[in-house]
């Protein structure tokens, strides 16, 4: 967290210098990632010889800085860079076992790049849509254990380091250029491909479950697609 918020303050910094190219202007952003199972992927249950999986998004977010690259009166470029924190709980049931549950989070950078097309719609006031995709570096593989017990566990292994996704959002914006720029909108990250798998385990002297050799291991996808809400500055001249 300590480590968020000194990024957060440098990417201020740098803004606050730099912000002053009519044509450029340099922004920041909060994206609390919506916990919703329809736009979610990774929110599913699943059972599997007499154990059943609940993988369920926890309170993830997305957060970096911008840089808007003027075209002409319609259209803009941005890029950047963000930070994007996804957290997760799974818990396993079993009528011959305490049931358990773990939690673990999945780190990545991720470098957009998105055509950006606006109309006003009244004075200083204007909506926004972009599209485009990004580059997503995950930082490592998880391992995590059982609240109640060692005895659970999960292996989540990434299917590459990186991936690319599609990118879109919509929203409203305030153009101040004194203030700055405000805006709010909400925007989808949709992955091309599968980020990894998870691989539960459990071992007892009641239960054993997939204690096999990892080529036959049960495993869920996780897929990454999801929604967040946009709270976006873009610093004035």
């Amino acid at each position: 967290m300590k480590s968020n918020l000194l990024l957060l303050f440098s990417l201020v910094f740098f803004c606050k210098v730099n912000g002053q190219n009519n044509l450029t202007t340099f922004g920041i952003q909060y994206k609390p990632i919506i916990p919703s199972s329809y736009f979610n992927s990774s929110h599913f249950q699943e059972e599997i010889n007499f154990f059943t999986f609940n993988l369920k998004p926890g309170y993830s977010y997305s957060l970096g800085m911008l840089l808007r690259q003027k075209v002409n009166q319609t259209f803009s470029i941005e890029s950047g860079i963000n930070y994007i924190q996804r957290n997760y709980s799974l818990s396993i049931d079993n009528i011959q076992i305490d049931n358990d549950e773990t939690f673990f989070g999945l780190r990545s950078y991720e470098l957009p790049i998105q055509l950006l097309t606006y109309v006003q719609i009244k004075e200083l006031w204007y909506l926004n849509v972009a599209f485009g995709l990004s580059y997503n570096i995950q930082t490592s593989d998880i391992l995590s254990y059982g609240n109640m017990s060692d005895n659970f566990i999960q292996n989540t292994y990434r299917k590459t380091g990186s991936y690319i996704a599609l990118l879109a959002n919509i929203g409203i914006e305030y153009r101040s250029s004194e203030s700055g720029f405000y805006y709010f909108g909400t925007s989808l990250h949709r992955p091309w491909t599968e980020l990894g798998r998870i691989y539960p385990e459990y071992k007892d002297n009641n239960a054993n479950f997939n204690n096999v050799d990892f080529k036959d291991k049960y495993y869920l996808e996780l897929i990454g697609s999801f929604v967040t809400l946009d709270f976006r500055y873009f610093f004035g001249e």
